[in-house]
């Protein structure tokens, strides 16, 4: 028997499930302990977490999609979404992690009943290529989607805010 002198390699399962812990945390570090992610038992329908505001009592569903690095080395980064698990009351947080898989180096906060306007449609996913550049003049940032990580769990916060004000 012959042992592998490949390198072990991350799927994506594993990788999703490394960002979906860097965004909860993330999250309520960021809105000092406002924002309680409550993870699925099953994720079956694509929505990764869900983000309850304490002050508002309302929540935020997030379905996340994580990158470990850029396509062929550039700056854009490709993020799909499979239509069967498209939901228009949901979120989507596009997330661009760092090599060490530690920190997130960019984040896009898109609301999901978006996606089909600003997207690449295909039959069976939508696609979304954003560009981590700082200085990108690309829809992405036109949109106001991109956001550092740290404005994150204030966007979160801030549609909870909107759907008390619309409740009343």
């Amino acid at each position: 028997m012959s042992i592998s002198s490949s390198t072990p390699k991350l799927s994506s399962t594993q990788i999703g499930a490394i960002g979906e812990n860097l965004l909860v945390n993330a999250v309520m570090k960021a809105s000092n302990g406002r924002l309680s992610p409550f993870k699925p038992v099953a994720d079956d329908d694509g929505l990764d977490v869900l983000f309850f505001d304490k002050e508002t009592g309302n929540s935020v569903a997030i379905q996340l999609k994580c990158r470990t690095n850029t396509d062929g080395g550039g700056n854009t980064a490709q993020f799909d979404v499979r239509k069967a698990t498209f939901k228009d009351h949901a979120f989507l947080v596009a997330a661009l992690l760092n090599e060490d898989m530690t920190v997130f180096d960019c984040t896009w906060f898109i609301p999901m009943k978006e996606l089909p306007e600003i997207s690449n449609v295909k039959p069976s996913k939508y696609v979304i290529t954003p560009n981590k550049a700082k200085d990108s003049k690309d829809k992405y940032v036109k949109l106001k989607y991109r956001c550092e990580p740290k404005e994150l769990a204030q966007r979160i916060i801030d549609e909870c805010k909107t759907r008390s004000e619309r409740e009343k």
